[in-house]
């Protein structure tokens, strides 16, 4: 075995083995005591770990694969159009979309899936990207930017898709799901090493990330954000809406004394990006 199919192997052993710690750690906090709280708080450091993915890695990614062919800004135009797409699947196509049983008082969110489906494609691409690395010293960085954001992209997902109120099948479904893409990304662009390079692949990873920018933007602040710094009356009505419609998927609402934490968890999943922005 050569030593670049081993750092491809090691990378792929070592990705499943990160994301599945992050995600796992909303999992098992989840059967404490006092675990609403726990995700409540872990659901805003999620919204500002989305707002820096967006922000601070997707999009510069789509303009640097874009400059060389485009004058026109075509990255942050595609972002704007990742943000109309959601908000339209989101808030429109989706609005009376209601789980079985359930009355059309209240939805299940749909942002999780879209998370799901997004991450997903990202990991691939990002697997692909490394399998498709001809140097080993390459390979190694590559590895080591892709393992920076997995265990907390797999984190900030199970934290949002538990708050939506998948249960417990679901969690471990989509968290499986995620957590094996790289690694299929890695074999898939190992197997195919001379068939998915030049400008056209660039360009249309470019164009991915774009799309997948105004895809996490929208979902930290209208989603995430938004739900856990809501006002009382807002959370008041939610809860009247849940109670007649005869569930009881949203709690009685309290006064929120977190709410200071929550904004600096949200500087703090947003910085954590910023950081990371420095080597990867």
């Amino acid at each position: 075995m050569d030593s670049l199919l081993a750092v491809k192997i090691v990378a792929a052993l070592s990705i499943l083995a990160v994301g599945i710690a992050g995600g796992i750690i909303p999992l098992l906090a989840a059967r404490q005591h006092g675990s609403r709280r726990f995700l409540s708080l872990g659901n805003s450091l999620a919204g500002g770990i989305f707002l820096g993915v967006g922000f601070i890695h997707l999009l510069p990614e789509a303009s640097e694969a874009f400059e060389k062919t485009f004058e026109y800004p075509l990255a942050p135009l595609l972002a704007a159009v990742g943000v109309g797409l959601l908000l339209l699947i989101d808030r429109v196509l989706f609005e009376a979309y209601t789980r079985p049983g359930q009355n059309k008082g209240t939805r299940q969110p749909i942002y999780p899936l879209v998370l799901l489906v997004v991450l997903s494609i990202h990991s691939i691409i990002a697997g692909t990207a490394l399998g498709l690395e001809a140097e080993v010293a390459t390979s190694v960085l590559v590895m080591l930017g892709i393992l920076f954001h997995k265990g907390s992209a797999a984190f900030a997902l199970m934290v949002s898709t538990h708050i939506s109120g998948a249960d417990r099948r679901r969690l471990w479904t989509v968290l499986t799901i995620f957590v094996v893409m790289t690694p299929l990304g890695i074999a898939l662009g190992t197997a195919a090493a001379n068939l998915l390079a030049g400008q056209a692949a660039l360009l249309i990873e470019g164009a991915f990330n774009a799309l997948a920018a105004g895809t996490f933007i929208y979902i930290a602040i209208l989603d995430v954000i938004n739900a856990e710094m809501s006002r009382i009356d807002d959370r008041v009505a939610r809860f009247i809406r849940s109670t007649l419609a005869g569930t009881d998927d949203v709690p009685m609402p309290t006064k929120d004394t977190d709410r200071i934490f929550k904004f600096v968890l949200v500087l703090v999943g947003l910085a954590g990006m910023a950081v990371l922005g420095i080597w990867v």
